[in-house]
């Protein structure tokens, strides 16, 4: 081996390395070892058969490839086969994660990465020195432009060598707790004189030989479980047995080291997919089996748990936090506070934070658990984008201080909405599910709001054969890349106030550190909740933020890099003008380089991927828009939605041909037109129909883009149907007596600060001589500004409905003052539907008519809910259930728009 007596020409490390303070086992995230912005030069002149003589050797200003220096060296190479130089690093055990990365641009190609590794067992009895080798990597290709070479796979590599020096040292050669001391390049291409500029080496699954305990009786085993690689029987503990997660403050730290836990519902998926999509952590509903704790520390993952009944939970390794169910009644905030003390007591000297995920009492809870987190669905509901973003930021106000606070995100329909909409498109299961933006928007409004964490509901594989779990595997890699370029600031940053917009539809919030201030904007229109908005074209929205120093500058953090963003200086703020087409824009406000640079090395590892998601994204919802269509196919077609689609189409190939190559920013606006242009198409689509009722809602197949083509079939089936008689007793409002023995009651869930109250009142009726009122209005404390949960509901008189029929749902009701965005106001909804598919209203001055298309399934019992969670008053009257019967001619359902001048196939030239 011509590098084998290395170590007698050369000492062991001596170059004086600045270690990060927190390492983190199996770390998935790199390590930057050096970014070359000091004028010291790094790398070292190793032995070499090529008769190399340095020309020059510095540090040098000016084109790096990041940062504002690189390292330079130059020379003239006689005959030979290798030129090494070397540039020592943090000495690491060799495990499966451990590579490393140098960016290089040089006037020659075939320039070769190597990492030298010691063999501390397997002492040179000449030297008295461990035995050391090379293994190889990456070769520099195209000359004269900044590439990567890397060196991973180095365990593989080093058995592959183990064999080669026990045939040349005798089999007593003893390869156990091998590490890498040195990244080597071998600057020999061919003879004459050479140049290369050197710059941001990066390793990842550094593991600090100093800080790694040997342990002299470990079974070796083949899981290749972090602490026990399978691939190469290493008898050493990579890290500690557990994960040792706490809280510090309002932040989660795993292992010293703040972290924005993005959390999935695992649903058997292989966990090295879920990795790859980003996530760090799985939810299950039980503590992880012996197996599946070896997988996920296998993986550098962790779960969210239920505690386990028999075993201790300190046993449980790969535990991140514990999860401890919340119940309703009297005793469930007693039960949930003793377990969580008892559950503290069992879990060792650093117990895992704890989650308790509620509707209500969530000051009470959140006051006996770590991490709080409530569940609001907005996408496809009757709630919009812009109210969630406010209830996420009244949300706060009710959870304690010191509490963590996540957010939880459905990435499908509930069942009981899949059903309704199945039984609707007389479909045994209909495909549907969340547009990606859709789900970019919601999780970034949670974000800008304050959680320091996402748990994704799942209730399916993500790797289930189906196109829609494929795209929302698209989306959730890219929402979880995009949380990695910004999680200093979701991690450990502070909400700050003295943002404002010049566009009232783009919501702004700003998160700071110490020297670095986020802003995140996120464009919202009506009904993104149901169908993107495509954002308007060359138009552009000023951000005036205040307070920011004037040394500070502005950058876009965008999929494809870092960009200069336009902005200009007033007094005492900074104007901020984006024009770009995005629905979340992250920009960074700075003047410490550091945050830049940690910037750029976040971006360089993430662009490719994030620019490739987006291209994805993009052929997804062509192939989609297409579908639909073909599916919609009519004379009425607009010729306007056709060449949208074409456009889109042209811009898809256009942004692949440019992403293969290279050119990662022009691939990114290219995808970004066409998801635009087809959010042009889907929104016309959407229109056609949706503009029939005054509220979406009312037809459930209207709360996702894919299931269109049941919303214009269903329409073709109310033509020729009717509604028949009455089937509610009571709805009209008349008699207290009657309504009461029928069945209708009301339900109160009284609130700390507030006073609810139903009667019957002859206040101006919409029919008849009375209404009924619903009323919530502050106690005479006075100490909230909204109820946490709806102080009161009326339900109505069950209803028996038979099996496989349309029902319409019909009634009046009046808002005298307009109630609050973030509090949804009233809600009315259904049994058949479910929560998710009723209607919020805010407001209504006049008596205003509603309507709600159902589907039954086998025979049903049906009940009306209506719930105010708000202050103010309501009033209901004229309240009906009929059952659709079979019509002699066309009749359009009451509810809809049949005014003689309404085109119902309007169509809007984009």
């Amino acid at each position: 081996m011509q590098f084998g007596h290395l170590a007698s020409k050369i000492s062991l490390p001596c170059v004086a390395m600045l270690l990060l303070s927190i390492i983190r086992p199996c770390c998935a995230l790199a390590d930057v070892i050096d970014d070359f912005e000091t004028a010291r030069t790094s790398w070292v002149q190793m032995p070499n058969d090529a008769s190399a003589i340095p020309l020059a050797h510095q540090r040098q200003v000016g084109d790096s490839h990041m940062g504002a220096s690189s390292e330079l060296i130059r020379l003239q190479c006689g005959n030979g086969t290798h030129a090494y130089y070397g540039h020592a690093v943090p000495p690491a055990r060799v495990v499966t994660e451990l590579k490393y990365s140098v960016w290089i641009k040089s006037d020659r190609q075939g320039i070769q990465a190597a990492a030298r590794v010691v063999f501390p067992r397997a002492i040179d009895p000449q030297t008295g020195q461990p035995r050391v080798t090379l293994v190889f990597g990456d070769r520099y290709g195209e000359p004269n432009r900044w590439s990567a070479v890397g060196i991973r796979n180095i365990d593989e590599l080093v058995r592959q060598q183990v064999a080669a020096l026990r045939s040349e040292h005798g089999s007593q050669f003893d390869a156990r707790e091998a590490y890498v001391d040195y990244v080597v390049l071998n600057l020999y291409t061919k003879p004459g004189p050479i140049q290369v500029q050197i710059d941001n080496l990066e390793g990842e699954g550094i593991l600090n030989v100093g800080q790694t305990a040997t342990v002299t009786q470990r079974p070796v085993t083949q899981g290749g479980v972090r602490g026990m690689p399978g691939t190469t029987g290493v008898n050493v503990q990579l890290g500690p047995q557990r994960s040792d997660s706490t809280t510090n403050g309002q932040v989660i730290e795993v292992n010293d080291h703040p972290e924005v836990p993005r959390i999935i519902d695992y649903n058997g998926e292989p966990l090295g997919l879920l990795r790859q999509l980003g996530f760090t952590a799985i939810r299950t509903s039980q503590a992880p089996s012996p197996r599946l704790q070896q997988e996920l520390l296998r993986y550098n993952m962790w779960s969210v748990s239920s505690p386990p009944e028999e075993r201790s939970p300190a046993d449980q390794a790969a535990v991140l936090a514990w999860e401890l169910p919340v119940t309703s009644g009297e005793d469930g905030f007693s039960d949930f506070a003793i377990r969580a003390s008892d559950l503290r007591l069992l879990d060792g000297a650093k117990p895992r934070p704890i989650l308790a995920i509620t509707q209500n009492r969530t000051r009470d809870f959140s006051q006996h658990s770590d991490v709080i987190a409530t569940r609001r669905t907005t996408l496809g509901t009757s709630q919009s984008l812009r109210d969630y973003a406010k209830w996420m930021q009244s949300w706060s106000l009710f959870a304690s201080p010191n509490a963590i606070r996540w957010a939880v995100i459905p990435t499908q329909f509930s069942p009981n909405t899949q059903r309704q909409v199945s039984l609707l498109a007389q479909q045994s299961s209909v495909p549907m599910g969340f547009q990606p933006v859709q789900l970019e928007k919601a999780t970034f409004l949670a974000v800008a709001n304050g959680v320091r964490g996402v748990l994704f509901e799942s209730n399916q594989p993500l790797n289930a054969d189906r196109p829609v779990d494929a795209a929302r595997g698209l989306a959730l890699e890219l929402i979880n890349r995009r949380l990695n370029l910004i999680e200093p600031w979701v991690a450990a940053g502070r909400r700050m106030e003295g943002a404002s917009c010049s566009d009232p539809n783009v919501h702004v919030s700003l998160m700071a550190t110490d020297t670095a201030i986020l802003l995140i904007a996120v464009r919202t229109a009506p009904n993104d909740h149901l169908v993107i908005d495509p954002v308007p074209e060359r138009k552009k929205v000023t951000v005036s933020v205040r307070g920011v120093p004037m040394a500070a500058e502005a950058r876009l953090i965008g999929d494809s890099g870092i960009h200069w963003v336009e902005q200009s200086r007033g007094l005492g703020d900074m104007q901020i003008h984006l024009d770009r087409t995005e629905h979340v824009s992250l920009v960074v406000l700075t003047q410490d380089q550091r945050v830049i640079r940690d910037l750029y090395r976040r971006s360089e590892r993430n662009r490719v991927n994030l620019v490739k998601l987006r291209i994805d994204i993009a052929q997804h919802e062509f192939r989609l828009a297409e579908h639909v269509r073909n599916a919609l196919e009519s004379p009425t077609q607009s010729p306007a939605i056709s060449r949208g689609i074409s456009q889109a189409w042209a811009e898809v190939r256009e942004a692949e041909r440019l992403y293969e190559a290279e050119n990662l920013q022009e691939a990114y606006r290219f995808a970004m037109q066409a998801e635009n242009k087809v959010a042009q198409v889907q929104k016309m689509q959407w229109q056609q129909w949706a503009a029939l009722y005054q509220y979406p809602l009312t037809n459930p197949t209207l709360i996702s883009y894919d299931v269109i083509p049941f919303a214009s079939r269903l329409q073709g089936n109310l033509q020729y149907l009717r509604p028949g008689g009455n089937l509610l007793p009571g709805g009209a409002m008349e008699d207290p007596t009657f309504l009461l023995s029928s069945g209708w009651v009301q339900v109160q869930t009284p609130q700390p600060g507030f006073e609810a109250e139903v009667e019957f009142t002859p206040q101006m009726p919409h029919g008849g001589n009375y209404a009924v009122a619903m009323r919530v209005k502050p106690d005479a404390q006075g100490l909230y500004a909204r109820p946490e949960e709806a102080p009161i509901a009326i339900r109505s008189a069950p209803v028996r409905v038979e099996h496989d029929r349309l029902v319409l749902i019909r009634g009046w009701i009046r808002i005298p003052q307009k109630l609050s965005d973030e509090s949804g106001g009233v809600l009315i909804y259904d049994s058949l539907g479910g929560r998710e598919l009723g209607l919020h209203l805010k407001e209504a001055e006049e008596w205003t008519e509603f309507t709600l298309i159902r589907a039954t399934g086998e025979n049903d019992t049906m009940q009306l809910t209506f719930e105010l969670a708000d202050t103010g008053q309501v009033f209901l009257d004229d309240v009906t259930v009929h059952m659709y019967e079979a019509a002699r001619g066309p009749e359009i359902a009451p509810g809809l728009e049949t005014s003689s001048d309404r085109n119902l196939f309007q169509t809007i030239q984009p």
